[in-house]
């Protein structure tokens, strides 16, 4: 999970303002539904202008035929985000039904982002996690669904991990090492279709508190990939488009890796369509697969990018009144995996194609990670009963066969 967009954005940010101004003055500008409150109307409008920049820019050249892509979402319920909640008892059972009923959305892949150390010798209880895990790998096993394992740091802030990872004095060999160490476990454990090793770089940063050049990053994943080839298992590392391309150009280099991983969370700035394809053409370029890892429409202001927390960002997701964006972003994204060809697309908060909150005056004032336990309350009761929101109807339909 991952989405911070750092500092180092700005000067991206500065120089493609003017040009972005230039677009969005051309766009028509729609009204903005009258439930969204007004302190959220300028981010809507902008991302709404910004959706009808971009849709047009991803076309179906496969003529309506539908592409290889496994189309699937993060398996939260089982994310090692939360910890020693994965060793509930109840706690398979729980991401079972939610496996069921993700098989009758239509899924074809799940994913699950397991962060260090919580795999390895030095997590006190590594060996109860690996047992849920080959239990949960049987499960979607079971079910005919393709599994995406990804790798990577916890996030410090305890509304996004209860790992309580303390990574002071971690050097980038260790993590790697470490990372390593996960990664042999998940082969021997899991055995997924696709194990992507490591991406969002500027997220590690924020995480780890370690630096990540472009060669830095690629070094990191070359020391977790040699030889660990294993038949069945595709291997693969990326970074969010909202990344300096030469992330994506160092990666290609490896030859251990056989697809580049895209994240896709904020639009603006080319940050969707047209970024993606040119990391795809990266990609080709040097043989490898491409791969959206995870997408969800980031709800910041283009201006903000760079200084928003996840926390708050992610305390914003869970507003009925984005639900037609989210819907432009899937038909955005779904179409984008088509034209790349992507081998598989997860769609990350998987929660909100269950449902969401409505804003109100009790709502707002609710903190981000409140708000955040309320929206899991209502996705838990509405995946229980088998029932959809219209995002999540859209998504079914976006992504049949």
């Amino acid at each position: 999970m991952s989405k911070p967009i750092l500092a180092a954005m700005v000067i991206l940010v500065v120089v493609t303002a003017v040009g972005c101004r230039r677009v969005h003055e051309a766009v028509p500008v729609h009204a903005v539904p009258g439930q969204v409150p007004e302190s959220f109307q300028m981010i809507y409008r902008e991302l709404d202008a910004e959706f009808h920049r971009q849709l047009p820019l991803v076309p179906l050249p496969w003529e309506q035929k539908k592409s290889r892509t496994a189309f699937g979402v993060e398996l939260l319920a089982a994310g090692s985000h939360r910890a020693d909640a994965l060793l509930d008892e109840h706690a398979l059972a729980a991401s079972a039904l939610t496996l069921d009923r993700l098989k009758a959305l239509g899924v074809r892949c799940v994913s699950l982002s397991l962060h260090h150390p919580i795999l390895t010798g030095a997590h006190p209880r590594a060996l109860e996690y690996r047992a849920f895990y080959r239990g949960l790998a049987a499960e979607i096993r079971r079910r005919g669904l393709a599994l995406v394992v990804a790798m990577g740091s916890a996030f410090r802030e305890p509304e996004l991990s209860r790992i309580g990872a303390d990574y002071r004095g971690l050097s980038r060999e260790r993590f790697g090492a470490g990372l390593r160490e996960m990664a042999e476990a998940v082969i021997a454990d899991i055995r997924p279709d696709y194990l992507t090793l490591l991406s969002e770089p500027d997220t590690q940063t924020r995480n780890t508190g370690l630096a990540f050049s472009p060669a830095e990053f690629a070094a990191v994943v070359k020391r977790v990939a040699r030889d660990l080839k294993q038949p069945g298992i595709r291997f693969g590392a990326g970074a969010g488009t909202w990344t300096a391309l030469e992330y994506f150009k160092a990666l290609a280099e490896i030859p251990e890796l056989d697809y580049l991983d895209l994240h896709i969370y904020p639009i603006q700035y080319g940050f969707a369509a047209e970024r993606a394809i040119k990391a795809a053409d990266i990609a080709r370029s040097h043989g490898k697969g491409l791969a959206i890892g995870e997408a969800w429409l980031y709800k910041a202001w283009g201006r903000d990018l760079s200084r928003i927390s996840p926390v708050e960002a992610f305390g914003r997701d869970m507003y009925s009144f984005w639900q037609p964006l989210d819907e432009h972003f899937i038909d955005l994204v779904v179409n984008l995996a088509h034209h790349i060809d992507a081998e598989f697309c997860s769609f990350f908060w998987m929660k909100y194609l269950y449902g969401y909150i409505d804003y109100s005056a009790d709502t707002s004032r609710l903190d981000p990670g409140e708000r955040m336990k309320m929206s899991d309350r209502v996705a838990d009761e509405n995946i229980l009963k088998g029932v959809l929101s219209a995002t999540g109807e859209k998504f079914k339909e976006m992504i049949k066969p």
